[in-house]
């Protein structure tokens, strides 16, 4: 006598691996979603992140796919939020290169610095405004070169450091 095929409730042969793969996949979602509560993240972060915790690819495109159908995973909206975030404190060479990490494409990353571009010249002078204190007992050009290293190293543009320098520091000694 041959093993007949278990039937579902609607007369259709069921098996386990369907149910495996649902519950596989639930059990991504649950930790993308786990992921995404820390902070928001890019495609690539996900995908990645799955990937090191053993989700085969077809769960973690899945995941994905559902994820950008619920618009919680979506690289423009976290490369704008990414910059403005930290445009204070960072360039758009930095932004940029940070992006970059994390996976964004490289027209995202440069839609998102348009999109959320803040004068570079005004965050420049608010970044050294807060770093004229820490240099104010040395020579002027010393001074100078200190705020420029520190913010070019920030990722802002050397016009914009320089612009900056200028603003925030006395002009004698400047020409």
């Amino acid at each position: 006598m041959t093993a007949q095929p278990a039937l579902g409730i609607d007369g259709v042969s069921s098996s386990a691996a369907p149910a495996e793969e649902d519950e596989v996949y639930r059990k991504g979602m649950k930790r993308a979603g786990r992921l995404l509560a820390t902070r928001a993240r890019s495609e690539h972060e996900i995908r990645e992140r799955l990937g090191r915790a053993g989700y085969e690819p077809p769960v973690v495109d899945r995941v994905v796919d559902r994820l950008r159908d619920l618009r919680l995973v979506d690289d423009l909206a976290f490369a704008r939020v990414w910059v403005a975030e930290r445009s204070v404190s960072r360039g758009p060479a930095l932004l940029a290169d940070e992006l970059r990490g994390k996976g964004v494409a490289e027209d995202t990353i440069q839609e998102a610095l348009e999109a959320a571009r803040r004068d570079e010249v005004s965050a420049a002078m608010e970044r050294a405004g807060v770093w004229v204190s820490r240099v104010a007992e040395r020579p002027l050009f010393e001074q100078a070169a200190r705020i420029r290293e520190m913010l070019l190293r920030r990722g802002f543009s050397h016009d914009a450091a320089e612009e900056a320098v200028r603003a925030v520091l006395p002009p004698e000694g400047w020409d």
